[in-house]
């Protein structure tokens, strides 16, 4: 049983669990990626998922279960193929309750283990609320390859104090059973199917939950909501009490540790050939102009009392935003709000000392007074959106999240109100449009 010794190499990508033990080299570490697709494979959804496979440490990677929404062969396809062009290490996966149907067919056996010199990794099959004897069987094999360092993974979290989502206390008896010798030297559980993240102690194991790499996250009572994340393992560099340090090359002596790490969405580490680019930037404009022309004309379509045909613009411009949305995303652009500030201040403080400027300028030169009063306009607006901007980026130097607001948006000129307090104008500044024209935003 000991010579399958899969050596951990650029060329390796999704693995598929062939049979149930997969000798690994040496490695310095792992990452643990959870639920990245049981909220839809959706562009924005899976660009969280590339962002932590190209961000994530270790040598290779374990997704924690519900890679799909649900088990269609296309889904598969679909995640599988872009996966092998993501990242240049190792995928092993998992089985969650959205990984139905043809799981097996992709990526082989639900209960294997991964082991080397100083790791035993273990992964069961939980996705249905249970461990089948199977599983059970193949924990009492995989435990004879004792480790210093052992982990169990699998779906479902055990019995535990934080959710009640989790599998029966007396199914997780029978896993207690077989691992009661061992938990001297089993250093984590690891879970995904909670949309969150939170640490736990069972019965001495580190306990870790995380479902950050994709799906939507879920407020658990107690729980801060985190943001996208992954949870990367690697080894203390000092040496377990006892044990001789080992030459360099050789595989890390030392405890398996653990640190959270939230998506950054970094571009640096998943850049574009340019033509790519140019196709995505093409894309991405033309739909934010067909999502603002069918906005455009469902207003109009209400003036001329068609209400149908207002809605059908309507729900086409709804379409058209994601549609930018998801190319924007592809094109790796996105970044996390707050860090967007700076970019929005400079794109701001451009348009408002710069490109309107000149715009309104142009117009006059032209004799295009329509021209130049629209440039005017929006130019004023724009400060006001300068002001804000700065002044966030002000509060969140030292803040988590800058003092909550109304905010109004005049539907005319598009200047932006924020008031502390109840609305006091009885126009709008810019453009002495009326309060009925004028909008609250809201979530």
């Amino acid at each position: 049983m000991d010579n399958s010794n899969i050596k951990l190499g650029k060329d390796l990508k999704m693995q598929k669990a062939e049979r149930e033990d997969i000798r690994i080299g040496p490695i310095n570490g792992f990452s643990f990626i959870g639920d990245p697709g049981c909220s839809g494979l959706g562009v924005e959804i899976m660009s969280v998922f590339n962002a932590a496979l190209h961000e994530s440490g270790g040598d290779f990677v374990l997704v924690g279960g519900d890679i799909v929404p649900n088990g269609a062969n296309r889904f598969y396809e679909s995640v599988t193929a872009m996966v092998d062009q993501a990242i240049h290490k190792p995928i092993y996966m998992l089985a969650g309750n959205h990984d139905t149907l043809s799981y097996e067919t992709f990526f082989g056996r639900k209960n294997y283990f991964l082991y080397n010199d100083n790791l035993l990794l273990i992964v069961l099959d939980d996705s249905g609320r249970a461990f089948s004897e199977e599983a059970l069987a193949l924990l009492r094999r995989a435990l004879v390859y004792e480790r210093d360092n052992i982990v169990l993974a699998f779906h479902i979290p055990p019995v535990n104090r934080v959710t009640e989502d989790s599998v029966s206390a007396e199914e997780w008896q029978k896993v207690l059973e077989i691992i009661s010798p061992f938990k001297q030297k089993i250093k984590y559980i690891l879970c995904g199917h909670i949309h969150s993240y939170f640490e736990d102690d069972i019965d001495g194991i580190k306990l870790i939950a995380t479902g950050g790499g994709g799906a939507r996250m879920d407020v658990i009572p107690g729980i801060e909501t985190p943001y996208y994340h992954y949870v990367e393992f690697y080894f203390d560099p000092e040496p377990a009490a006892g044990v001789q340090a080992e030459p360099r090359g050789s595989h890390p002596a030392g405890q398996l540790q653990h640190r959270l790490k939230f998506v950054e969405f970094n571009k640096k580490l998943n850049t574009l050939a340019q033509p790519v680019r140019d196709a995505l930037e093409r894309a991405f404009a033309g739909e934010c102009q067909a999502h603002v022309r069918y906005r455009l004309y469902a207003g109009d379509a209400v003036k001329n009392n068609k209400p149908g045909l207002a809605k059908l613009f309507l729900a086409a411009a709804d379409s058209e935003y994601h549609h930018a949305r998801n190319f924007f995303h592809a094109m790796n652009d996105f970044t996390p709000a707050h860090d967007a500030l700076a970019g929005s201040v400079a794109n701001e403080s451009y348009e408002v000392e710069t490109l309107y400027l000149e715009g309104a300028d142009t117009g006059r030169q032209y004799r295009s007074g329509l021209a130049a009063y629209a440039f005017d306009d929006a130019r004023e607006a724009e400060k006001v959106h300068l002001r804000l901007f700065k002044e966030a980026q002000a509060v969140l130097a030292d803040a988590n999240d800058i003092p909550e607001k109304r905010y109004y948006t005049c539907t005319s000129c598009g200047l932006t109100f924020a008031l502390a307090g109840e609305a006091d104008f009885k126009f709008c500044p810019v453009c002495g449009a009326p309060l009925g024209k004028i909008r609250r935003v809201e979530l």
